[in-house]
C-alpha cells in the first residue's frame, strides 16, 4: 500500500531516546486518528512533538483522552477536529507479523560454537496461515478483548461498543487504522477486573440462644 505524502514509518522515526547504546522508542505516547492522512499519529508525550506515524499501536497502561472544548467545536462547526487521545506505555508499533525468529545456535568459521554469531529460524507465529484472526498471530481477536469508539456527537468521551459505558482507561489497548489486518474494529482494551463484592457481615460472629437472640 502506498503511502500518503508526508507519513513516516516507524523506522524513519526520530528522534529516538538511548538506552544502553540502543535507539529507543518513547516511554510514553499519544496516539490519535490522523484525518489528513487517514492514519495514526504518534507522539511522544514527553515532548509533544510527532514520532511517527502506524496502522496499528499497541499501548498498556494506557488512557482515554477527550477535550471538551474541542468537542464542543464540533459541535458548533459540524468540522471534525483533533481533540480525543489515547494515551499509554509504547509497547508496539506497526503491523502484526505472521512469522517469528527462534534462536538456532552460534556458528563461526569452523561449525556452531558458543563464541560464533548467533543464528535463528523464521517460524510462523501459528498454523493458521492467514486464514482465520487467531489470537497467537493477531492478539486483539482473543475474547479478553472488548471494542471501543468515540463519536463526539453522541458520547462525551470513548465507550464500549456494546454498553456504551465510558472508557477511561485500561491495561492494555490496541489502536488500529482502516488498513490494519484484523477484526474491522478501531479500538480493542481489555476491562478493568471487576471489584468482588465482600458481604457486609462477612466475618461477623453470632452468637443466640434456640428460642431468641
Amino acid at each position: 500500500m502506498k503511502e500518503k505524502k508526508g507519513f513516516i514509518d516507524w523506522n524513519e522515526a526520530g528522534p529516538r531516546k538511548v538506552v544502553d547504546g540502543i535507539e529507543v522508542a518513547p516511554d510514553r505516547v499519544k496516539v490519535y486518528f490522523n484525518l489528513q492522512k487517514e492514519c495514526l499519529s504518534v507522539i511522544d508525550a514527553e515532548t509533544g512533538l510527532l514520532y511517527c506515524h502506524a496502522h496499528r499501536v499497541e499501548l498498556h497502561n494506557a488512557k482515554f483522552r477527550v477535550q471538551e472544548a474541542g468537542r464542543q467545536r464540533v459541535l458548533r462547526e459540524k468540522r471534525k477536529n483533533v481533540h480525543a487521545y489515547i494515551i499509554g506505555d509504547c509497547h508496539d508499533i506497526g503491523d502484526v507479523q505472521s512469522f517469528k525468529f527462534i534462536e538456532k545456535g552460534y556458528r563461526d568459521e569452523v561449525g556452531h560454537s558458543r563464541h560464533g554469531e548467533m543464528e535463528y529460524d523464521k517460524v510462523p507465529i501459528c498454523d493458521c496461515e492467514g486464514t482465520m484472526w487467531c489470537e497467537e498471530c493477531i492478539p486483539e481477536s482473543g475474547d479478553q478483548f472488548r471494542h471501543g469508539y468515540y463519536n463526539p456527537y453522541k458520547h462525551e468521551t470513548f465507550v464500549d461498543d456494546i454498553n456504551n459505558t465510558p472508557l477511561l482507561e485500561s491495561e492494555r489497548v490496541i489502536i488500529r487504522d482502516k488498513t490494519a489486518i484484523g477484526p474491522h474494529f478501531n479500538i480493542f482494551y481489555i476491562p478493568k477486573p471487576k471489584k468482588k463484592r465482600i458481604p457486609w457481615n462477612k466475618g461477623l460472629k453470632y452468637t443466640f440462644k434456640e428460642n431468641g437472640f
